[in-house]
């Protein structure tokens, strides 16, 4: 179409290997070239709806469509890789345990992992591109890794490619990261203590500055700057003396129980139910048994119970943060092994830690300035083993 409009905005004439001449400057001549448009844009509109339709069609049976290598498999997309589903079910772990995705980026692009696609700009134009945080969201969200084939952003059948997380580990990990939260909340703090504890006064949250002393750590009120500034070594050897304290307890395996265990078996099979009675409806809506008030009305109830089924099962996926610090021989030793991302993400399970100013000329530390709640329902004494 657009060659013969430039044809006949220059009074060009066009001969056809294979079928008429065409002279643009006469009424025969733009009604041929006209008529082979339209055929034209009806050939291109016809194998754009059988494109669809194919791809419908292969979503609805579990298939895969082509594409660039999905991260986890081969290039069948069929076959998973050991290493880098390895890779991802890692991530999926450090996401539920707080890991920031950049951290998570960092640690694939040491292990000598990219992405499929290639970097556009020089000096490093069609070289492989690295993890960032975004990339690799988008792989944490991917419903291909727990067995699941999507089409168009909407889950639509169970895949035939094997699983590389349950389903339960999947959820859990979308509800924290598409979280409204998790937008505000700081990427990777490198302050145990940062965004997380309060101040005394106003119940802002504490942030890293506010040191008068080159080289010295401090925290200060997020609030104001006349609330306080304080020392951050100290504080944070408190808080890790009652965090050692809390899970050296002996009834600190308590922490790890809950006598509501849901059974991710059942809540797979009213997933599945509901999204079968979901397809359902609309196959009784096109065969005029429901009418479009009914529908509305029952699909609104479905989609209601599937989401708080999902959102069980999200909860259940969850990996318990503590555990490996409560199993340990020595929790101290443990607790100095996590990084700073993970032993933040245990102190926002754990408790609430709250600073107040320490007085004025005072020059010791003293444990009355600083209120650690637990967040616990078993709460265990949090000055033992202190």
């Amino acid at each position: 179409m657009r060659l013969y409009e430039l044809c006949q905005k220059r009074g060009v004439r066009l001969a056809l290997v294979n079928g008429a001449e065409l002279d643009f400057q006469t009424a025969a001549g733009r009604f041929v070239a006209d008529s082979l448009g339209s055929v034209a844009r009806l050939e291109i509109e016809m194998k754009s709806d059988r494109q669809i339709r194919a791809s419908q069609q292969s979503a609805a049976a579990g298939k895969r469509v082509g594409g660039r290598r999905p991260f986890g498999y081969d290039v069948d997309g069929m076959t998973v890789r050991r290493d880098e589903a390895e890779a991802i079910r890692s991530g999926y772990e450090s996401v539920l345990a707080g890991v920031p995705l950049a951290e998570i980026a960092r640690a694939w692009n040491a292990a000598g992992f990219v992405t499929g696609q290639t970097r556009q700009k020089p000096p490093h134009q069609g070289e492989p591109s690295p993890w960032k945080a975004y990339s690799v969201r988008m792989v944490m969200l991917n419903p291909r890794n727990m067995g699941e084939r999507a089409y168009k952003g909407e889950i639509v059948s169970k895949a035939l490619w094997p699983p590389i997380v349950e389903e339960s580990t999947w959820r859990a990990v979308e509800a924290i990261l598409k979280h409204p939260k998790r937008r505000s909340a700081p990427a990777s703090a490198k302050y145990l203590l940062s965004g997380i504890a309060r101040c005394g006064v106003c119940g802002a949250t504490v942030h890293a500055g506010g040191s008068a002393r080159p080289g010295v750590r401090a925290y200060r009120c997020g609030g104001s700057t006349g609330h306080f500034a304080r020392m951050a070594d100290p504080v944070e050897a408190y808080v890790r003396s009652v965090v050692v304290g809390i899970l050296s307890n002996y009834d600190a395996r308590d922490l790890l129980h809950d006598d509501k265990h849901p059974d991710i078996d059942a809540l797979r099979a009213q997933s599945i139910g509901l999204r079968e009675r979901l397809d359902a409806l609309a196959v009784d809506f096109a065969d005029g048994i429901l009418t479009g008030s009914q529908i509305r009305t029952a699909t609104e109830r479905l989609r209601r119970n599937l989401a708080e089924v999902e959102a069980q099962m999200a909860d259940a996926g969850r990996v318990d943060k503590l555990g490996p610090l409560v199993s340990a021989s020595d929790v101290g030793a443990a607790w100095d092994a996590l990084s700073v991302s993970r032993q933040r993400a245990v102190l926002e399970v754990l408790m609430d830690v709250i600073i107040y100013p320490p007085g004025r000329g005072t020059r010791t530390f003293n444990p009355d300035t600083v209120d650690i709640r637990p967040l616990t329902s078993t709460q265990p004494n949090s000055n033992q083993g202190v």
